[in-house]
């Protein structure tokens, strides 16, 4: 089944993996336009935002009325998540990102119909050394092995549905660490080399937990 996609990613991040053949350097719009490619193979509809503005002197209407539309007629949305998507310095308040996973998360009700809340994947992109250990980092603790969420430097709203099941099934590591089982996310995390594989597959999860959505701890509000 085709979804339409909304993509929210930081438009000017160049620390993120060189993507061959893009030149002089590549930046997170780059993995935004292979994402629409792929996409135009698939069944599913890319929607997603071509700037990269200042939100810091926009009021709260201007904000609604512009997002409104782009993520109204969708059911998934896809976080880029990048090092350098979050610029120090500036308020969440003040940056595309947070307002469009808050409208995204959210019910938004208009007078043709109401446009249920998405569900919700964050895509890690690898940096420019070709990492993922700002954000996933796999880990030989204990047997079994853990896979570590570094979110204490992302938005708000996006690492406060992060590990957010009201009920978790959860364990301590050999070394202190919480363990978190199953679906423990409403914003789940997965790697872009993952992603951009299994695409439908991705979707899909998400899709699933969404329909689950009273099992989790929803943030809904983009701090300052």
């Amino acid at each position: 089944m085709g979804h339409n996609i909304f993509v929210s990613y930081k438009h000017k991040d160049t620390n993120v993996r060189s993507i061959p053949n893009v030149s002089p350097f590549t930046w997170g719009r780059d993995y935004v336009d292979l994402l629409e490619r792929k996409l135009s193979k698939t069944s599913h509809f890319y929607y997603g935002e071509k700037g990269d503005d200042d939100l810091s002197d926009k009021t709260d209407e201007y904000i609604y009325n512009h997002l409104k539309d782009k993520i109204f007629p969708t059911t998934c949305t896809i976080v880029l998540i990048s090092a350098g998507m979050k610029e120090h310095g500036k308020l969440d308040k003040s940056q595309w990102i947070p307002w469009e996973i808050y409208y995204s998360i959210r019910e938004i009700h208009r007078e043709n119909g109401t446009s249920h809340r998405n569900g919700i994947l964050g895509v890690v992109i690898p940096d420019k050394n070709g990492s993922y250990s700002y954000a996933i980092e796999n880990l030989s603790c204990c047997a079994s092995g853990c896979r570590c969420i570094h979110k204490n430097w992302m938005f708000t709203i996006l690492k406060e549905n992060m590990f957010n099941l009201k009920t978790a099934n959860k364990q301590r590591c050999t070394n202190g660490d919480t363990v978190w089982f199953g679906e423990s996310s409403y914003i789940p995390l997965v790697t872009w080399d993952y992603f951009i594989e299994h695409i439908d597959e991705c979707v899909e999860r998400v899709e699933r937990i969404k329909d689950n959505v009273d099992d989790y701890e929803l943030h809904l509000s983009v701090n300052t």
